[in-house]
């Protein structure tokens, strides 16, 4: 009874765990950088 109780729980967290996933989506990183520029005017 115990055994069939514990791999019913494992078997339902494996299930919800892998549910969970989505597709891994690239992200550039220098997409995410800001680069500015900066100008000194010397007159």
């Amino acid at each position: 009874m115990i055994k069939k109780f514990t791999i019913i729980i494992l078997l339902f967290s494996a299930v919800i765990s892998c549910g969970k996933k989505g597709d891994p989506k690239y992200v550039d990183p220098d997409k995410k950088a800001e680069i500015r520029k900066v100008s000194v005017n010397l007159a």
